[in-house]
């Protein structure tokens, strides 16, 4: 059951000319994207073939070493977001629009917020980090993030942008801090939808993303998890999950290329290590861990229903155990090499 995404949505169609004989506006973007470092490609290009797709390697690849167990955390329904610290978990439930704190064994220590605008308050919480000695948590529904101290206790907001006349299908999801700022990506098909807030503004950060992001040692990382593609017969553009993946770094408003990564393996979520990047593939339902230089080193497990979701998150804690937050299906599953 390996999930393959193929949105073609056509947002900007435009007439060709009878004879064939003029290049449509769409299609000159398409020419432009190709100077860009992540570009788009036409939906009959090579490189978008199924036989260059990872999979085909690594499905029957399992050598870790790693046990999975599902975690279960009284009052979670929905966890949206999942994030280790040193003594305890926070979970984002967007059923509940509220953050529980969970010690090691998954017992509940604190719940905070309810639904609302209001400070403290949530309307589908999507993500979870910290920066700082503060924890950031990604309030969807009310177009901000908000900002709590190590005791949950609130700080401050930071509004984000509002699409809702312009792309009423962008859908916020992912969220890095560092000390240049906040980082939000989501998913659009009309915008770039990685961004930069700060005291200065908000700053888009490069052309044509369309992926998940994560800090490590003051470094924002960015994957994309698809690539934009054009179709010339409906002079339309979609995306799929099929392309060539990178791992980028954000400098400034640009990304820069470190390396590329298994072919086509849709990466929704990872967390960054000194060993490496540990990666949720929905299109595998598995999670694996790449080198730094791009290269597969295992897979650490195979979690039947990951391809079902569209934004399962990861954290690990100390102990290089790693958490997955499954939302459609209402689960956290523990992967950890069997000291228990």
């Amino acid at each position: 059951m390996k999930k393959r995404v193929r949105l073609g949505v056509c947002f900007c169609a435009v007439v060709l000319c009878a004879a064939g004989c003029k290049k449509s506006d769409n299609y000159k973007i398409l020419e432009a994207s190709r100077n860009q470092t992540l570009p788009m490609y036409e939906s009959n290009d090579e490189e978008l073939d199924s036989d260059k797709n990872a999979l085909k390697t690594l499905e029957d690849v399992y050598t870790s070493g790693y046990e999975t167990e599902e975690w279960k955390v009284e009052g979670v329904t929905k966890p949206a977001g999942i994030l280790c610290r040193k003594e305890d978990l926070l979970i984002v439930d967007c059923a509940s629009d509220s953050v529980t704190v969970v010690d090691g064994s998954g017992k509940v220590l604190q719940k905070i917020g309810r639904e609302g605008s209001g400070a403290g308050e949530f309307r589908n919480p999507t993500a979870i980090t910290e920066y700082g000695g503060n924890v950031y948590v990604l309030d969807r529904g009310n177009q901000r993030v908000q900002i709590f101290d190590e005791n949950m206790d609130y700080v401050d907001e930071i509004p984000l942008k509002d699409f809702k006349l312009s792309d009423p299908n962008y859908v916020p999801g992912m969220l890095a801090v560092n000390a240049s700022g906040v980082y939000i990506a989501g998913l659009s098909l009309r915008h770039s939808v990685a961004d930069r807030y700060a005291q200065d503004g908000r700053e888009e950060i490069g052309q044509n993303f369309l992926g998940t992001i994560c800090s490590y040692q003051e470094q924002i990382y960015l994957i994309n998890s698809v690539v934009r593609t054009y179709d010339k017969k409906s002079d339309s553009f979609g995306t799929t999950s099929s392309g060539p993946e990178w791992l980028f770094t954000a400098e400034g408003s640009e990304l820069v290329e470190q390396c590329s990564l298994p072919h086509g393996l849709f990466i929704t979520d990872f967390v960054a290590e000194d060993r490496g990047i540990t990666c949720i593939s929905v299109s595998g339902y598995s999670v694996f861990r790449i080198g730094w230089n791009g290269e597969y080193q295992e897979t650490i497990s195979r979690i039947d229903g990951l391809q079902d979701e569209e934004y399962p998150k990861i954290s690990v804690n100390a102990q290089g155990d790693y958490f997955i937050a499954m939302p459609e299906a209402g689960k956290i599953f523990r992967c950890h090499k069997g000291r228990e």
